[in-house]
């Protein structure tokens, strides 16, 4: 039951192990323990949704869990702040996407620097 704990196993989870859904778990534990601080739920919320992003969860997925920030707390200021970051989750999501990589080819370039045979 150390909060602290079970925070830092989600994260190793999702970062070393590639285990999404044992960090999603973890973490959901507790979220669901009874009388916990406003804060410290919507931080492991936040926390779910940032290794989701990380570990590339379709949008669908992250939009479900910062909404569920809206839902759990509906009039506070954390409430305001998760649906922000709805609108600019596709911009967020956008921005972890890895681009098309390119191979570049390897040229030497006679420059002066090598004996020439």
């Amino acid at each position: 039951m150390d909060a602290e704990a079970r925070e830092r196993l989600a994260v190793i989870y999702a970062d070393h192990y590639q285990r999404l859904d044992l960090a999603a778990d973890q973490l959901d534990q507790l979220i669901a323990c009874p009388n916990q601080p406003v804060r410290s739920v919507v931080r492991w919320v936040n926390l779910l949704a940032d290794l989701q992003i990380r570990h590339s969860a379709d949008y669908e997925t992250v939009r479900q869990t910062v909404q569920r920030i809206a839902d759990l707390y509906p009039d506070t200021p954390a409430a305001q702040v998760a649906r922000n970051r709805l609108e600019l989750l596709k911009l967020e999501l956008k921005g972890k996407l890895s681009g098309q990589t390119v191979k570049l080819g390897s040229y030497e370039q006679d420059i002066g620097l090598k004996q020439k045979r």
